[in-house]
């Protein structure tokens, strides 16, 4: 059974900044160090207005960097001593999105000055270091979606020049770029396996470099099916299934056979756990896009009975374990939504019928919308008897 299997966890992502990195990027730096390294400058002190409603009591190691920091960034200086003082503000506050953002202008023009000829944005050496800057300071809040952001905008112009006939050399690194971001993503889905800013970036790397690595999509299903083993409930795993399934594609229906790969595997979900909503929802949402395609090939009912006849068997199953399985609703649910697809009157009266049972009895925390759809699915049998 696919499901059996289980696949090895991603490591978790580690520091790998060394002793040999650029004091730019040293974590032990202070504010402390700020009035001698910026003694020919004059702060700039916010201004609240001349009657503040209602003052934030920042600390003074934050205030005097924040005033450092707004005369830095009035008088645009890039510099090495500029970059070092974006890295103080950040400790103090790694949310701020305006010191990323002028910190990333700092490494573009840094690079610029000492590489005049190279058509590379950042320094490579100098996104590595980053990149782990950005891990050691979102470590304690995964969430935080300004280092995210960091994170792609040093990946960016590498990620997005991928092209299939690219030399050995570049798609070497990129690809490896690609593998090793991916690593430190899975790091930390391990801690928090529906961190929606984590899924994002992971799909925004596999889409800009599957180009020269289609083995990405693959091992992407693979992934997302090591989490699914470990939490059959996982939303943002089984999302991630129909994304690498669909190779990105979101407008493009699954060719025939792997629809049926597919929704074999959404079957095989279902049997794990009937109650589980995320197979059912995963399964509709396969037979949605091949509708269209069913209804132009010859019996376009038969793969739709062919399931509702499966999923015949995982309520025996349920009622072999002393599970009544109309109390299945999420089994129902998507049941009457395979009957709905048939279209022909009996389906759709015995669609309305399970409709009204769900919410007289089985699911009345959502009555309302089950007495909606059991009047559509009549009023659409009544049609469909006089066609």
């Amino acid at each position: 059974a696919i499901l059996s299997l289980r696949t090895r966890t991603p490591p978790h992502h580690q520091r790998v900044m060394s002793d040999s990195d650029s004091s730019a990027n040293d974590l032990s730096m202070s504010s402390s160090d700020l009035s001698s390294l910026f003694h020919d400058l004059t702060p700039i002190p916010q201004d609240d207005g001349p009657h503040p409603v209602c003052s934030i009591a920042y600390s003074a190691e934050f205030i005097e960097a924040m005033n450092y920091f707004r005369a830095v960034f009035h008088a645009d200086e890039c510099s090495e001593r500029a970059l070092k003082l974006t890295l103080v503000c950040l400790k103090l506050n790694p949310a701020n999105y305006t010191i990323w953002h002028f910190r990333r202008r700092c490494l573009q023009r840094l690079h610029e000055k000492r590489n005049l000829i190279s058509s590379q944005v950042f320094d490579p050496d100098d996104v590595r270091k980053d990149l782990s800057l950005a891990a050691d300071l979102g470590g304690s809040n995964p969430k935080n979606y300004q280092i995210w952001y960091h994170r792609r905008a040093l990946l960016e112009p590498l990620l997005t020049k991928c092209q299939p006939k690219m030399n050995d050399e570049e798609s070497m690194a990129i690809k490896m770029t690609a593998r090793n971001e991916l690593d430190y993503v899975s790091a930390v889905l391990d801690e928090d396996a529906k961190n929606y800013h984590a899924w994002s970036h992971r799909q925004w790397i596999i889409t800009n470099s599957s180009t020269i690595d289609c083995e990405l999509w693959n091992d992407e299903k693979k992934y997302a099916h090591s989490l699914i083993v470990k939490d059959c409930r996982n939303n943002s795993a089984w999302n991630q299934r129909w994304f690498a399934s669909h190779k990105g594609r979101a407008k493009t229906a699954l060719s025939l056979s792997d629809f049926c790969c597919e929704a074999e595997y959404a079957l095989e979900g279902a049997n794990v756990d009937p109650h589980n909503e995320s197979p059912w929802r995963y399964l509709i949402g396969l037979f949605k896009e091949q509708n269209i395609m069913l209804k132009k090939a010859e019996g376009e009912t038969r793969l739709i009975d062919e399931y509702l006849a499966k999923m015949e068997g995982v309520k025996l199953k349920l009622a072999e374990k002393d599970n009544n399985p109309d109390g299945c609703y999420n089994l129902t649910s998507a049941y009457i939504d395979l009957l709905q697809m048939k279209g022909d009157c009996n389906s759709l009266i015995q669609a309305a019928d399970l409709a009204h049972g769900l919410s007289t009895l089985h699911d009345q925390i959502r009555a309302k919308y089950w007495i909606k759809r059991e009047g559509e699915l009549r009023s659409k049998a009544a049609v469909a008897s006089t066609a």
